[in-house]
């Protein structure tokens, strides 16, 4: 009985090394990077609409994402090339998430940092190309789990 009681024990001290590694993996993302392929990228800033509108000269369109388990959900799936669109980015869920949106065919890549449970951003990008953008969370499996959205890019 105490040979059990033994081997019980490790099991349970096991699985727990593993989900806290897990845990740990899921919150060590990658902060953003600065997209390829010539397209404008900036840096998620606290600056109003209005205050864009007038350093741009031309439109901006916000599109607001919730992120939670296991899903994207996004106020549009559709905007115009040149349009400067604010996507303001918030965890709904209780892991740890972000959001990355990509071309390959294009080289476009843009993300925001790693956002905790109740944690927002805001990532701004000029989209140059038409095209069908890929959504989705890259951190671990969840976009396996469902964390994918596609966005459209047309005149």
């Amino acid at each position: 009985m105490a040979l059990n009681k033994g081997l019980l024990a490790a099991l349970i001290v096991i699985v727990i090394v593993a989900v806290g590694y897990m845990a740990l993996r899921q919150g060590m993302y990658e902060t953003p990077t600065t997209p390829t392929g010539g397209y404008e990228y900036e840096e998620p800033t606290e600056t109003t609409e209005a205050t864009m509108m007038e350093e741009t000269g031309g439109e901006t369109v916000t599109v607001k994402v919730e992120l939670y388990e296991w899903g994207i959900e996004m106020s549009s799936r559709e905007v115009k090339p040149g349009v400067k669109v604010v996507f303001e980015v918030v965890n709904k869920g209780s892991y740890t998430h972000a959001l990355e949106i990509e071309n390959k065919d294009l080289g476009f890549e843009a993300k925001t940092r790693s956002l905790r449970p109740g944690e927002t951003a805001k990532l701004e990008v000029t989209f140059k190309e038409p095209g069908e953008y890929e959504v989705y969370c890259p951190i671990g499996n969840h976009r396996g789990l469902g964390m994918d959205d596609m966005l459209i890019v047309k005149s």
